[in-house]
């Protein structure tokens, strides 16, 4: 027998239902973003701009009131634990522990969150830098990406300094080896996992390992990645996790670049940044000035 042709409704429950199992079988989870901090809660006109993660914690810079905060992220509580004319200008952050490192005007301040104390400078502006977009504190060393000279410059931890207790660092050194020579104007930002991973406004993946470039060839993601990316993953984190922030998605991929799963929103946020903790089981994205969040599964 034939069966009757559908009608409107049934033709449109027959596509929903098909989508969704296409959804469930890509692992493709609507997501709906969630507010998860808002500084301003803590400080009037607060706004956070950069954001960094170091297991169970986040710390926060506030650009356009030169504060710095400490938010446990089972609990939210939160403390300012940084500020004033040391934090002028701060634009990105970086965890260690229990010690933050904010990058400002002259240069990088290292944090003691225990003791709620700002160190003297650890380490000083230098010349050679051109625009630093992005400070990584990883091993105890300090990498920060440079997208003017296409460089990373890296600070060595050495031993703190006995009359004053605070963390010392090397003079500036080059992490990429001298015959590598990428162009990193494009890069958004940068993770570090023992290799260096970063995103690009044309929609590329970049890897760096020893130094050297170390090519990666994403896999399986539809639609295929082709958009302003940023990426994040620690040396604790399983998966490779990559924004991208104009098509409403990030998207889980394994280090060897094979597709895993994607969440997605229908939200008008467009988030800049990312941070991802596995064990709190959160994607934690930051889009005009708060931090909002998204549930693991």
């Amino acid at each position: 027998t034939i069966s009757p042709p559908l009608n409107m409704a049934q033709f449109a429950a027959l596509k929903q239902e098909i989508d969704d199992q296409i959804r469930q079988a890509m692992q493709q989870y609507a997501s709906p973003m969630e507010l998860y901090y808002d500084v301003s809660l803590v400080k009037d006109g607060g706004q956070i701009t950069a954001v960094a993660l170091d297991g169970t914690a986040v710390g926060l810079v506030d650009h356009n009131t030169s504060t710095v905060y400490y938010v446990e992220l089972a609990t939210k509580k939160a403390a300012v634990v940084g500020g004033g004319n040391a934090f002028s200008g701060v634009s990105s952050v970086g965890m260690h522990g229990e010690t933050l490192y904010a990058l400002a005007s002259g240069g990088i301040h290292a944090v003691s969150v225990e003791e709620k104390k700002t160190t003297e400078r650890v380490v000083k502006k230098s010349d050679e830098w051109g625009t630093i977009i992005s400070l990584v504190s990883f091993g105890g060393n300090l990498y920060l990406l440079d997208t003017t000279k296409s460089r990373i410059w890296k600070y060595v931890a050495v031993d703190k300094k006995e009359s004053t207790g605070k963390p010392g660092f090397s003079d500036i050194r080059e992490y990429l080896n001298p015959d590598t020579l990428p162009d990193l104007s494009r890069a958004t930002g940068m993770a570090i996992d023992g290799s260096v991973w970063m995103g690009t406004t044309d929609g590329k993946v970049l890897r760096f390992t020893q130094g050297k470039e170390n090519p990666i060839l994403v896999q399986g993601v539809e639609p295929k990645l082709s958009q302003s990316l940023y990426v994040y993953t620690n040396d604790t984190l399983k998966y490779l996790y990559v924004l991208e922030a104009k098509a409403k998605r990030v998207v889980v991929l394994d280090k060897d670049g094979l597709y895993l799963s994607q969440y997605t929103w229908e939200d008008d946020i467009l988030p800049s940044v990312m941070v991802v903790s596995e064990q709190e089981k959160k994607i934690l994205l930051l889009a005009g000035g708060k931090l909002y969040g998204i549930t693991l599964r």
